[in-house]
């Protein structure tokens, strides 16, 4: 009996492992938890269908990196065009906090509990180029290897659409 553990111990050392991985790619674990967005960790090659200040050029590169923290910090770069971020887990609110600056000196911060493949950030921003604070919403549509996020700037009571970024990890 020893015997034929010491031959299962292995295996289930490997097994393991790789089945909590897989279960931690689960649509519903997105968000979820201080290791919501460890998908996230990697490079990705992102493009834009509306350019914009705040949204970035045509195409951009999104390196994404966890801190000594555990925060995940994002940056994001592309023709004259630099933005940096951190999501920051809250454990006793079970929030995402996400604080951003961008290299035109624009800034603002944005938050979510929400979980899954469609997470909404809600928050306001300084937009140096207008010297407005504004509210704005992200909405990300998340899998393990693509990503959206549609960014929006509320004004006069209606929601614009700013930039349509869609990103596919390399």
């Amino acid at each position: 009996m020893k015997r034929l553990l010491w031959l299962i111990m292995p295996a289930a050392l490997v097994v393991l492992p790789c089945a909590a991985q897989s279960q931690m790619m689960s649509a519903s674990m997105y968000g979820a938890g201080p290791h919501g967005y460890d998908w996230a960790i990697g490079t990705w090659s992102c493009t834009n269908s509306m350019p914009s200040p705040m949204g970035g050029p045509n195409s951009t590169t999104l390196k994404v990196t966890r801190t000594n923290g555990g925060a995940i910090f994002y940056h994001s770069a592309g023709e004259n065009f630099d933005n940096s971020w951190y999501n920051v887990y809250v454990p006793k609110t079970k929030t995402w906090v996400s604080p951003f600056i961008v290299a035109d000196g624009s800034y603002g911060t944005e938050s979510t509990a929400q979980t899954g493949k469609k997470i909404v950030w809600t928050g306001s921003a300084f937009f140096a180029e207008s010297g407005k604070t504004e509210q704005i919403r992200d909405t990300n549509v998340i899998s393990a290897v693509k990503y959206t996020d549609l960014g929006e700037v509320q004004s006069a009571g209606t929601w614009k659409t700013q930039y349509n970024v869609a990103c596919t990890k390399t």
